[in-house]
């Protein structure tokens, strides 16, 4: 072994000493040494690369939630409440740092951290100076602002007043929003409508006043200013009174007033031919004043065409803009994009190859957001490979584009989220074969994505279309998220669920199916009676679904639950809409007969009997002949369908 062990070692020590000598050789015929260039490293390079080395956990909730079964939302209404509700309490934090500032005055850190201090109260008696002022302009704080600036009373720097009308027009009605609270953000809703929502303030009228009667430089700002602020509220009058007045003037306007000038063309409803006009002209004013446009300018112009009713004017507009934007050489955004997806959606399938061009081209690209509207891009693309199209290799396209480096940002929010994932589902519902289509949907749902009722009536729906042993298969996982996202106040669902059980997948009379199915239809009639419970006015169902509980009922062997729901409806007849169906009254009929089961069938003629339905003689005579009735059961029968049709006597049996 020793002898082994020093052979190897001096083969060791050989290989060592030839690399060495290797190495020296090349060191010397180089007279150089590179030294390779620092890379500059940001403050969360390592955390990016160590994300880049795993893969998403479809299994896992978003890490905003905790990871346990017991406290991970299961539903929309939990998602939206269990993240508004771990985010109440920075706001509860921000509420106590500023109804208690006193407890906060300590300073624990060097530097400070400002967010950390809570924001100063101002009096009449503050000794305040114009650098407060232009902290608190600087921070967003638009009541502190105006406070500050009436203690001052109006004597300060013509740039400071400048900087206040910026801020009072940005803002207009409302203070800076709160960056830190992302989830508040993330589940409102944005403007649903655009109508001009401007709040006129005296403060902005004086600032306005006396700035734009000085040197033509500040007057200018002021006019851009106030151009841009009534833009943001979308009061076009007011921006089309000022820029008339610029005109008039001769007061140059900078590229942001520009841009919002035509922003508001759409609003100002002047017809196809006036409105190209009117951007045609501002154009010219730009050109005129050397102003260089940028990509925010022909975004304007998109938009406006957008909303053309003449499509071959709108093309060709879409075109120049197009043509524009390559002479200046400047680079399409994703708002560029979007507008464009809105004037490809009127040409239907004719704008597909379009349509992959642009995925295309932007799958080369780093995304950066420059405008609200990228949002909106990745919503309207799905939409329309799945609605327009209808094609399986535009959505993937779209979904590997969203998918990929940073670029899930420009989702959007909750609701745009929701609309995105409804489209790629029904898109991959109706291109792909149900088995492929439930893997996607199993790794989506429920972690990423929750389908609304009506994405989850199209799969019951596609389900019915495949035979019944492969739909079978599929009906325990579509129950259980029907129950955990709240779907069972939707008729429309517990139909088409109640229907696969009941006549798509029909089990044979010894399948252990049956008692599940029997448990399913249980649960329905219990949460219908809990609904009922909760409400003044009580629900009603469909004829359809009652019968349906009724015969999963009697087909599970439980007979008592399915005597209990025809009691009810005797008593209750307005808990249904109309009456069973003469299908469901026949087979539940069938089934209490095959199994003797008299009170059952009883309960039946009663229901059928004081809903005047047809069928209760042939019935009650068929039971008759079959089943040997005792003097009471015979008694009972004579009172629910009557002597005359039985033939009976009372004396008969004695």
């Amino acid at each position: 072994m020793n002898s082994l062990a020093r052979i190897s070692r001096g083969k060791l020590y050989q290989e060592l000493i030839v690399r060495l000598q290797s190495t020296t050789a090349s060191s010397s015929s180089s007279s150089d040494i590179c030294i390779p260039n620092r890379i500059e490293r940001g403050p969360t390079d390592i955390l990016k690369a160590l994300e880049s080395t795993i893969t998403r956990d479809y299994t896992a909730p978003h890490y905003k939630f905790h990871d346990d079964p017991y406290l991970t939302p299961l539903s929309k209404a939990q998602i939206r409440n269990y993240a508004l509700a771990k985010e109440s309490g920075k706001k509860a934090a921000m509420w106590i740092r500023e109804e208690h500032r006193n407890l906060f005055q300590h300073k624990v850190a060097d530097p400070e951290i400002k967010a950390f201090v809570p924001p100063p109260i101002y009096t009449e008696k503050s000794k305040v100076t114009e650098e407060t002022l232009l902290y608190e302009i600087s921070n967003g704080h638009v009541s502190n602002s105006i406070l500050v600036y009436d203690l001052l009373k109006g004597e300060v720097t013509v740039p400071t007043k400048q900087a206040l009308l910026e801020l009072l027009c940005f803002h207009n009605h409302g203070e800076s929003t709160n960056i830190e609270l992302m989830e508040t953000r993330w589940f409102q809703l944005g403007q649903k409508r655009i109508k001009n929502t401007w709040i006129s303030r005296p403060e902005i009228d004086i600032l306005f006043k006396f700035l734009k009667e000085q040197e033509p430089v500040v007057a200018a700002a002021a006019y851009n200013t106030m151009i841009c602020g009534f833009a943001k509220y979308f009061n076009a009058d007011k921006v089309w009174h000022l820029y008339t007045e610029c005109q008039e003037n001769n007061i140059p306007l900078s590229i942001d007033g520009y841009n919002s000038i035509i922003s508001m063309v759409p609003m100002l409803r002047e017809g196809d031919d006036k409105a190209r006009i009117m951007i045609t002209d501002i154009y010219k004013a730009l050109a005129t004043n050397g102003i260089i446009p940028n990509i925010h300018t022909f975004n304007a112009a998109l938009n406006a065409a957008s909303t053309f009713r003449n499509n071959r004017l709108t093309l060709d507009f879409t075109c120049s803009v197009f043509a524009d934007i390559t002479k200046f050489k400047l680079k399409p955004s994703l708002t560029t994009y979007y507008h464009v997806l809105r004037i490809l959606s009127r040409f239907g399938d004719a704008a597909y190859n379009t349509f992959m061009k642009i995925l295309k081209s932007l799958k080369e690209e780093t995304l950066t957001i420059q405008d609200a509207r990228d949002l909106s891009f990745f919503v309207t693309a799905m939409e329309m490979a799945s609605k327009q199209f209808c094609e399986r290799q535009a959505g993937e396209m779209v979904n590997e584009l969203l998918l990929s480096g940073e670029n899930y940002k420009f989702i959007g929010d909750s609701y745009k989220e929701n609309l995105y994932y409804r489209a790629y589902l029904e898109l991959i519902l109706a291109t792909e074969e149900f088995e492929t289509f439930f893997k996607i949907y199993s790794k989506l749902v429920p972690h990423v994505t929750i389908p609304e009722p009506a994405v989850m009536k199209a799969i019951l729906e596609a389900v019915q279309l495949y035979p019944a042993e492969t739909a079978t298969q599929y009906i325990p996982k579509l129950w259980s998220h029907m129950v955990m996202f709240g779907h069972l106040d939707r008729e429309g669902l517990l139909e088409n669920i109640l229907h696969l059980m009941s006549v798509h997948c029909k089990p044979v009379s010894d399948s252990p199916l049956n008692a599940q199915y029997a448990e399913i239809a249980f649960t329905v009639w219990d949460h219908i009676q809990v609904q009922n419970t909760k409400r003044i006015q009580h629900v009603t169902v469909s004829n359809t679904i009652m019968g349906n509980i009724i015969v999963l009922l009697l087909r599970g062997d439980n007979f008592d639950k399915a005597i209990e729901v025809m009691s009810s409806l005797i008593e209750s007849p307005h808990l249904i809409i109309g009456t069973i169906t003469t299908d469901h009254v026949r087979e539940i009929f069938e089934l209490c007969l095959a199994q003797a089961h008299v009170p059952a069938i009883f309960s039946l003629l009663e229901y059928v009997t004081s809903n005047d339905l047809e069928g209760s003689g042939e019935m009650a005579r068929k039971l008759q002949n079959t089943i040997p009735l005792t003097s009471a059961q015979k008694n009972i029968l004579i009172n629910l369908v009557g002597n005359d049709i039985l033939e009976l006597q009372l004396s008969d049996g004695n």
